[in-house]
């Protein structure tokens, strides 16, 4: 899943590092994914992280990346856009 995100309050790369750790740490520890930034790193009020999450059942993981996307919905950052991609290895 990519995600792009607002910081209307950050005033500094630093308060978006502070963000992003604050998302890196719930998403990793709670929804077991993984994240990155890949884009926007030098602004100091957007970002596009990519989350990943590996599941051997389709239903659960679309589950998982709901939850994840209703939290980065439920921040006081703006959750800008999303797109989702499933991957099948078996295919």
């Amino acid at each position: 899943m990519t995600v792009d995100l607002h910081f209307p309050e950050s005033g500094s790369l630093k308060e978006k590092r502070m963000y992003l750790r604050r998302i890196r740490d719930r998403v990793t520890k709670r929804h077991g994914a993984s994240l990155a930034e890949i884009g926007y790193q030098d602004l100091w009020q957007r970002s596009r992280l990519l989350v990943t999450v590996a599941s051997s059942d389709v239903h659960q993981l679309t589950e998982g990346l709901d939850r994840i996307r209703a939290y980065l919905d439920s921040q006081e950052w703006i959750l800008t856009s999303t797109t989702t991609e499933v991957v099948d290895v078996e295919e």
